[in-house]
This record gives C-alpha cells, sequence and structure tokens, in this order.
C-alpha cells in the first residue's frame, strides 16, 4: 500500500512540475496564442474606425489571454493616446518597452507621445533608436518625428533636413509636406512654402490644417482669391473647428 500511495504522489508531483513549466517556461498554448492574435487584430480595426471603446474591450481580452505581451501594450497606448488619456497611455508603453528587444514601431509610437508632452529631446532619442534597429521598415516616421521635435525646438536647418528625409523615403506624407512648409515659412521662404502646402493638400485633399496654413500665407502674399478658396475649404471641411472660426474672420476682411 505504501510503495502504491508513494507511486501516486510521484505522479501527481510530476504532473505539477509540468504545469509549472508550461505556465512558467514556455509561456501561452498556441491555441491562447492565435485567440489572442484575433482579438489583437480586431482591435486594430476598432482603432481605425475611431471605436476606442470598443478597441479597448478587444486588447484587454487579448491580454486576459496572453498577459505581458509588448506589441499588446503598444496598441493599448496608442488607444489611449488617441483619446488624450496621456497617462494612461504612458503607462502601457512603460510595459511594452521592458522587452529585451523593444520594437522600432513601439520606439517611434512613444516619441509620439512625447512630443506631445513636449519633451523634445527625449523624443528624437527614442525615433534615433528606432532608426538603429536593422530592418525597420518605415524610417519615414521615424525622421517626420525627429523634423517635428526639432521644429518645435525652432532648430529649423535640422528639422528641413529630416522632412526631407523623411519624403525621400515616402513622398506622400501630407503631415511632413505641411510641417516642412511651416519650416520654409519660419525661415522665410514663402514660395517654398506655398508648394509644401499645396504638396500637404496634393497627398490629402481633406487636410484641414494644410488648407488653413496656406489660405494663411497666401492672404500675407497678396494672393486674396486664392486665399478665399482655401479659406471657404477649410470651413467646409472642419464648420465648427478653431480654424474654421479664424477662416470666416479672414473672409470678412477680404475684398469682394
Amino acid at each position: 500500500m505504501r510503495q502504491r500511495l508513494g507511486g501516486k504522489r510521484g505522479a501527481w508531483l510530476a504532473m505539477v512540475a509540468l504545469l509549472l513549466w508550461v505556465l512558467m517556461g514556455c509561456g501561452p498554448s498556441p491555441r491562447l496564442g492565435i485567440q489572442a492574435d484575433d482579438r489583437y487584430q480586431l482591435a486594430q480595426q476598432y482603432l481605425g474606425n475611431q471605436s476606442y471603446i470598443l478597441a479597448e474591450q478587444e486588447i484587454r481580452k487579448a491580454l486576459d489571454l496572453v498577459p505581458q505581451e509588448p506589441k499588446y501594450f503598444e496598441l493599448l497606448a496608442l488607444i489611449y493616446q488617441a483619446q488624450g488619456r496621456i497617462r494612461q497611455a504612458e503607462e502601457a508603453y512603460q510595459v511594452a518597452l521592458q522587452t529585451d528587444e523593444v520594437s522600432p514601431s513601439t520606439l517611434v509610437n512613444y516619441s509620439t507621445l512625447l512630443l506631445l508632452r513636449e519633451q523634445y529631446d527625449e523624443a528624437i532619442d527614442m525615433s534615433q533608436r528606432a532608426l538603429q534597429k536593422p530592418g525597420y521598415a518605415r524610417p519615414a516616421l521615424a525622421h517626420t518625428n525627429i523634423g517635428l521635435a526639432y521644429l518645435k525646438k525652432d532648430e529649423l536647418a535640422q528639422a528641413e533636413e529630416h522632412f526631407l528625409t523623411a519624403l525621400d523615403y515616402q513622398p506622400g506624407l501630407a503631415e511632413t509636406h505641411h510641417n516642412l512648409g511651416l519650416v520654409y515659412e519660419r525661415l522665410g521662404k514663402t514660395h517654398k512654402a506655398i508648394l509644401s502646402f499645396r504638396e500637404a493638400i496634393r497627398s490629402n485633399s481633406g487636410y484641414t490644417e494644410a488648407h488653413a496654413s496656406l489660405g494663411r500665407l497666401l492672404l500675407q502674399d497678396g494672393r486674396p482669391e486664392e486665399a478665399r478658396h482655401a479659406f471657404e475649404r477649410v470651413i467646409d471641411l472642419a464648420p465648427d473647428s478653431e480654424m474654421a472660426v479664424a477662416s470666416r474672420q479672414h473672409l470678412k476682411r477680404l475684398p469682394r
């Protein structure tokens, strides 16, 4: 009897050891990983559609299945960031950044948050780290963030350099064209600024801020009819925005 009990105890201990090895050593099962990734992809779709509550619900379900997965925390941070929940976004990014091999996308997305927090030197550092990662597929985004940080610091030569590099990689980035236009405007290069604003609009015809910047600069350049068209476009695109309020004021001052 004692021998049989000892055998049962040994089998039980072996089973516990196996469970601990599964839980601690080799992570989630493939089935749970597939289910979690399905939730992750659905959360991405909801975020793209600006359905933030649904996006957060799905990514939290993914984290219930596979806790501590860095890419899930990165997406959670992006969901918070899109809602202006900066503190929660920071907390989620800090988890995503704890992995030994931080992905370039995490570094660049975090640099965007740092820009929002006006931590420009830190944003530059994060984007530079992403550029140092071998095989990073989206360097244009990193260069755009670096350029924006330098623009905010009023270091215009560096800002121009990085915006132009970003556009070499990806010519259709409307925001980058617009930011480059702001650099040229500050440098007093009005013609080049107008061309950049027009290029931003060509890349994204619904880019309200580019229309507003174009109208303002055309007005300063003594081209009221072209400015009128730009201001009217702002009002069409975002009638309740502050840019539309400013555009209406400009239109009132224009000769008829």
